[in-house]
């Protein structure tokens, strides 16, 4: 196919940590039964019509400043827009007005976290907790260990994760993250225990079948390590750290063909990731990031032609076109009989003014696909506008005129055959 456009937690090296979010809690407020306009807001926000809610919780508060729900309302809109920084101020001012609510504090831990501000985020989780004494809620802990984890903390979050797992014993993420602290810490056996008790909870759940493969592969069982792997494989067969895992366990028994093959998988698999990834962000026009977006998914898998593709289109379209005639180059290179790049790559150098690289491309792309009609008409019309080889230029016009008749490649076979009357 010619090309088109299609436009697509951070995985640790062991697993993921999960991160449990806080859900928008703008009814905790002990107030008097709720007005209308409270009730209107809550209603849109509900709907998801944030920019409505917000500005009925802004009324509100600016009618009474004292009103928490306002105060916590505007914060949860701020969040949904992910405008952090503003969420942040405003549940500063909501804990001002009731400064001894522990959901309001572990709501803004959970939005400093989003902005990237740990220490804040750690810091106002164990005020959460403190507040509640026994009744803190489980996503706190985890959270809070997520946190710790992530600066280095591992330690301070396997004790947290302890008393996760002492409060909540029938928490699969509590006994997981723990296993996962542990087995950064190389603890094997206590890790392996953990994952097993997850297993314990919930039998398919892949990333703890995962693990149990690292803690395996750390102590060079490789047969245990690859059939772990391959259970996670067989329930989440999309997932590219699994495929790696799985891939280097092969190549470290020597079977070379059979883990090259899962190697190229799991690259494939990540680049399609990154190109989901940058399709999202295309749908909301920010094609800044859907471009880097797609920049990974090419590193990932340079023989990945659909994301090489969306790239050079993007990229052309934004005015790049070195940067997308160097895509096409690297695509060139690892898939060396892509008609359509060749063809692509020409289009391109010819507006670069690259005449002999451009005609160069598109003869190789007529070579590869003999067939193909848009390489034929492209190299006609660069020798009728270099009046270079005109008879040439008339038979890949008529050729692909009757492959396809079109008004415009007759039109085309016109005035290259005035061309060619003038210089007779």
């Amino acid at each position: 196919m010619w090309l088109q456009l299609s436009i697509c937690r951070r995985l640790c090296f062991v697993g993921i940590l999960f991160l449990i979010q806080l859900g928008q809690i703008h009814i905790l407020a002990q107030e008097n039964k709720p007005n209308k306009d409270l009730l209107q807001a809550e209603a849109e926000f509900q709907s998801g019509n944030w920019t409505k809610a917000f500005k009925i919780y802004q009324q509100l508060a600016k009618d009474n400043p004292n009103s928490l729900r306002a105060q916590i309302g505007m914060a949860s809109c701020f969040i949904e827009k992910r405008d952090y920084p503003y969420a942040i101020d405003t549940f500063l001012r909501a804990i001002e007005l009731s400064p001894n609510r522990p959901h309001i504090q572990a709501a803004l831990a959970s939005t400093y976290f989003k902005n990237k501000q740990s220490n804040e985020a750690s810091k106002w989780y164990q005020q959460a907790i403190q507040s509640s004494g026994a009744k803190a809620q489980l996503s706190w802990y985890l959270n809070l260990g997520l946190i710790e984890a992530d600066l280095g903390n591992f330690e301070r979050a396997r004790q947290l994760y302890n008393v996760a797992v002492q409060l909540y014993p029938q928490s699969v993420p509590a006994y997981y993250n723990l296993g996962i602290v542990l087995l950064r810490q190389n603890r094997l056996d206590e890790a392996d225990a953990c994952f097993y008790a997850t297993l314990e909870l919930n039998p398919n759940f892949d990333p703890a079948l995962f693990s149990r493969g690292e803690v395996a592969a750390k102590r060079s069982n490789l047969i245990l390590a690859e059939n772990f792997y391959r259970t996670a494989i067989q329930l989440k067969p999309e997932k590219a750290s699994y495929a790696y895992a799985y891939a280097q366990t092969l190549l470290r028994q020597g079977k070379s063909q059979k883990g090259k093959r899962e190697l190229q998988k799991s690259r494939r698999l990540k680049a399609e990731k990154h190109l989901r990834q940058a399709h999202d962000w295309a749908e909301q026009e920010n094609w800044r990031e859907a471009r880097r977006r797609l920049q990974f998914a090419v590193e990932a898998d340079p023989t990945f032609l659909i994301a090489i593709e969306d790239l050079v289109y993007l990229q052309a379209e934004l005015g790049d076109l070195a940067g997308a005639e160097a895509t096409l180059g690297v695509g060139l290179l690892h898939v060396p009989g892509w008609a359509p790049g060749y063809w692509e790559r020409g289009k391109i150098r010819q507006r670069r003014l690259k005449l002999t690289g451009a005609a160069s491309d598109f003869r190789q792309a007529i070579i590869l696909s003999p067939e193909a009609v848009p390489p034929k008409i492209s190299m006609a019309k660069l020798l009728l506008e270099t009046e270079t080889d005109l008879q040439t230029a008339l038979e890949l016009a008529q050729t692909a005129a009757e492959l396809e008749p079109t008004s415009e490649y007759q039109k085309i076979i016109v005035e290259i055959q005035k061309k060619l009357d003038s210089l007779e």
